[in-house]
């Protein structure tokens, strides 16, 4: 039966290594098995940005929007950009900083941000409420 409780990893100490050494291997390798918080953000923008061009037709088939794009342009500052979402309705403001962010209107550090504060928005909104 397996254990269920967590040991670390042992080093053979008949390998002759001392253990800073034995440390300082097993920190290396977990170094390079995970990548940095720098590249998974890199990823996580790339990906929502191929989402987004995918969703609405920029990349792939034609897609029929359903929504009055707003005028969103890439010199704008989030403030701004958010200024422009609240008198948009509740339902589309995902959908309007997707789009913005496909047609490349916004970089996808600040989509990422924008969908963020609308989703604490969006909590706030229900707690107060509940």
């Amino acid at each position: 039966m397996d254990d269920l409780v967590y040991k670390k990893h042992r080093i053979n100490p008949s390998s002759g290594l001392s253990s800073e050494s034995n440390q300082l291997n097993v920190d290396k390798l977990g170094e390079s098995s995970m990548p940095s918080l720098e590249k998974l953000q890199e990823k996580q923008r790339s990906e929502l940005l191929e989402m987004s061009q995918v969703r609405y037709g920029f990349k792939g088939s034609k897609v029929e929007i359903l929504f009055a794009p707003l005028e969103i342009v890439k010199t704008m500052s989030e403030a701004q950009v958010f200024k422009i979402l609240l008198n948009s309705p509740e339902h589309e403001r995902a959908d309007q900083v997707l789009y913005a962010l496909a047609k490349g209107a916004l970089d996808a550090s600040m989509a990422n941000q924008i969908l963020s504060g609308l989703a604490l928005l969006s909590k706030f909104k229900s707690i107060r409420h509940a």
